[in-house]
């Protein structure tokens, strides 16, 4: 069961590694991997995203655009950047 905290890259790269995986042979009734998809607040996770990972319904889809399948959304990188530190 992964255990994903951070961005909407961290939950793409997640899916993507489940999307390989196949139900758990070992059950007399196999079920399909499961993860856990953090909910607390953190509006980085998605902003970082053009259309950001959601759950519905329990389920959440495998993005299936090229790479991880998802976009950056460069505005909200420059919008939560740090500022630089003095030197």
């Amino acid at each position: 069961v992964p255990h994903v905290w951070g961005t909407g890259v961290h939950l793409a790269a997640a899916l993507q590694f489940m999307a390989t995986m196949t139900p758990d042979p070992v059950r007399v009734k196999p079920i399909e991997p499961i993860m856990e998809f953090d909910r607390t607040e953190n509006p980085f996770r998605q902003a970082v995203l053009s259309t950001p990972i959601e759950a519905v319904g329990g389920v959440v889809a495998i993005p299936d655009a090229p790479g991880l399948g998802i976009e950056i959304n460069r505005d909200a990188l420059a919008e939560f950047k740090m500022p630089e530190m003095p030197r």
